[in-house]
């Protein structure tokens, strides 16, 4: 698979572009995207801590062929993936980069791959912000062979034990996104009173519903890692778009109810972000 010369990005958000005006520099690269008319071409404008353009083919999601890509990576928000991947078989290795859990028995039913985003990426139209440096994790729950692609500011790298590397990301997103959406602050903000008792909180309801061990140490080096960026589901909110909430928090209640684990915080928030969603 180290032959790759043609890579698909399913959906035209924030971290789709900037995957593909990285990429762009080693590949071809086509993005696919739901409005998109067939056969046209997408100027991409990247600043911050990387600048620079990228042209890449744009294509509707709808004319989709499998075969026409060595490599895809889907992007598009958690409760869009089994749309975004109705017409690939995994014939072609499929990367799903969305966030939360619930994406995962469907990857491993429909043999398709895992990555999770540390990239810090907003949008205005075509125009993105690189607002934070980090890297691209993939890997495989179902034996696919070790991927390289060409070095690059993404950082894109293979992970053995990429389901470790997606349960960060989920303690990461369940105790951040909701937080900062509700109080409509940065993420820097959780470091400090009051806002820290309620990530602690969040932490010790997730702890015991997962085999997989994440310390609270990682969580605050996001914070302060991203400590001025804005989250995602803060800035859904702010612009009247649906949140990930049911995606990032719903499975873990559902996960708690299996394993019969009594929660009060996460689903308090759950509720109450779908409140602040139907009020935008």
């Amino acid at each position: 698979m180290n032959s790759i010369k043609r890579i698909g990005i399913i959906g035209n958000g924030a971290v789709g572009l900037l995957m593909a005006s990285l990429l762009a520099d080693d590949y071809e690269v086509t993005v696919y995207a739901r409005n998109a008319s067939s056969d046209a071409h997408l100027s991409i404008t990247r600043t911050g801590v990387t600048s620079g353009s990228a042209r890449v083919s744009l294509q509707s999601s709808t004319t989709l062929q499998e075969t026409d890509q060595d490599l895809f990576f889907v992007t598009t928000k958690a409760h869009q993936v089994e749309q975004a991947t109705a017409r690939l078989s995994g014939a072609v290795p499929v990367f799903i980069c969305s966030n939360g859990i619930a994406h995962l028995d469907y990857a491993k039913r429909h043999g398709f791959h895992l990555g999770v985003v540390e990239h810090g990426v907003t949008n205005q139209g075509d125009a993105i912000e690189h607002r934070g440096l980090g890297r691209i994790r993939i890997g495989s729950m179902t034996g696919l062979l070790p991927i390289t692609l060409q070095d690059s500011p993404l950082q894109v790298i293979w992970e053995d034990d990429i389901e470790q590397v997606v349960v960060e990301k989920l303690f990461a997103n369940a105790i951040i996104n909701p937080i900062t959406a509700l109080c409509r602050v940065p993420n820097g903000a959780l470091a400090n009173a009051p806002y820290r008792e309620i990530a602690h909180s969040i932490y010790e309801e997730l702890t015991p519903l997962f085999s997989k061990r994440v310390s609270y140490s990682y969580i605050e080096s996001i914070i302060e890692r991203t400590a001025e960026n804005r989250s995602s589901m803060l800035r859904d909110l702010e612009e009247g778009r649906p949140t990930e909430v049911d995606a990032i928090l719903k499975p873990v209640m559902e996960k708690a109810e299996q394993m019969k684990i009594s929660l009060t915080v996460i689903p308090l928030l759950h509720k109450l972000i779908i409140g602040a969603s139907a009020s935008c």
